[in-house]
């Protein structure tokens, strides 16, 4: 993971570290950039001589059960209003999300890392546990302590998850001057297509579930508010087919009794 971090960072690879990933990513970035060559995790060694990541205090050596610290926490964001991952979420002031954990990054290393260039944007309540980093000058070299994919959904996804996918395909700044709206069809360039086309290609008999589930990306992709009008009028379509057919049968059935 490591090495992941290194590289990621060195070839502006975008990247998003979550609660071990971001851990890991303090431990290559306190090795390779700040100088600490024996930089590690009491997690991976106690006696570790520059402890960048600690146990928390709730959490004591040896005693496992009920120790993790979990649940929805809130993540406070500092005055780095320039951070990426603070737009991706709206540039609020603060936001909500679920974690579980033992381990954190080490408070009394922040000033040291900060100096070196590692932002830790987000931070919980008490302004002592880091709850986000980030790097500037990188297309996006995120880390966060808790685990954004506990509360994202198909329609509203995780703005972690979300920057990491858009700087994956160069689009994380255009979604970000556009106040954070993002048209598939205006952005991917894809060809209008005619509600009754789109019809039409939903229509088709698909010759295994998998043409039908890219018949369906197609669509969406093309343009999301037909295909979905589209694929809402195929699945009536499919339930009155249904019920015509088991009518139809009970009445058949019927007929042949009373015979």
């Amino acid at each position: 993971m490591i090495l992941a971090c290194n590289w990621a960072r060195k070839q502006k690879i975008p990247f998003l570290g979550v609660c071990l990933g971001m851990q890991c990513a303090v431990i290559e970035y306190a090795r390779n950039v700040v100088g600490w060559k024996d930089a590690q995790s009491t997690e991976f060694q106690q006696d570790t001589t520059t402890p960048v990541v600690i146990e928390m205090p709730e959490h004591h050596t040896g005693e496992m059960g009920g120790t993790m610290r979990l649940g929805l926490r809130k993540t406070i964001f500092n005055s780095a209003k320039d951070s990426v991952i603070y737009k991706l979420y709206g540039s609020n002031n603060y936001v909500y999300e679920r974690h579980r954990h033992r381990y954190e990054v080490n408070p009394e290393k922040i000033d040291d890392l900060t100096k070196a260039g590692m932002f830790f944007v987000g931070k919980d309540e008490t302004g002592m546990r880091m709850e986000i980093l980030e790097l500037k000058d990188h297309p996006f070299y995120v880390g966060v302590q808790y685990h954004p994919e506990y509360l994202s959904r198909p329609l509203k996804p995780s703005p972690p998850y979300l920057g990491l996918i858009l700087a994956s395909v160069n689009m994380l700044e255009k979604y970000i001057n556009r106040d954070c709206k993002f048209s598939p069809r205006e952005e991917l360039h894809c060809p209008e297509s005619s509600d009754e086309e789109l019809t039409n290609s939903r229509t088709q008999t698909p010759t295994s579930m998998t043409d039908d589930m890219t018949l369906t990306a197609q669509s969406i992709i093309a343009k999301p508010d037909a295909a979905v009008r589209s694929t809402l009028k195929r699945s009536a379509h499919s339930v009155s087919s249904s019920e015509t057919s088991f009518v139809e049968k009970k009445r058949a059935v019927e007929a042949t009794v009373q015979q």
